[in-house]
């Protein structure tokens, strides 16, 4: 059990600790060393704040948020990736058990079905097919039109 001494509040207070300080909670919480400032608040962050709740942070959670916290943008990028870009206004077309149905592109999220307005391909493939189906592999589909 670890011996009782103040913890930091936020992760604000952490960024404004001096090197020894940082330093001092690293070694409460890490076994391997702090090399350097960036990119270690938030880890320290989430230590702090399971201790203080009483929970506990599994390791592999750790070593993806120092992998996360290395390189925030690249894994944002990443996150917001799409894996289809579709022209507003372009009508997608699918045959599903015998009837066909039209979905038109509103924007870069907002898709029209049968007069209403969804905000992915997803939620139109799983009403079309009453389950839950991966909207652009549903409408893996052929391109009609474009405007």
């Amino acid at each position: 059990m670890r011996n009782k001494c103040y913890l930091p509040k936020s992760l604000e207070e952490i960024k404004n600790l001096s090197d020894e300080k940082l330093q001092f909670y690293w070694d409460i919480f890490y076994a391997y060393p702090l090399r350097g400032r960036k990119g270690k608040y938030r880890p320290l962050w989430y230590a702090i704040q399971c201790e203080l709740s009483g929970s506990k942070l599994a390791d592999k959670y750790i070593t993806r948020l120092n992998r996360y916290a290395a390189n925030p943008e690249k894994y944002i990028q990443r996150a917001k990736k799409k894996r289809y870009s579709l022209a507003i206004g372009t009508v997608i077309s699918k045959t599903y058990k015998g009837k066909i149905y039209h979905v038109t592109v509103k924007g870069e999220s907002a898709y029209e079905w049968e007069g209403e307005e969804y905000d992915n391909l997803s939620a139109i493939a799983g009403k079309i097919t009453q389950g839950h189906i991966s909207g652009p592999k549903f409408l893996d589909c052929l391109i009609l039109c474009s405007e």
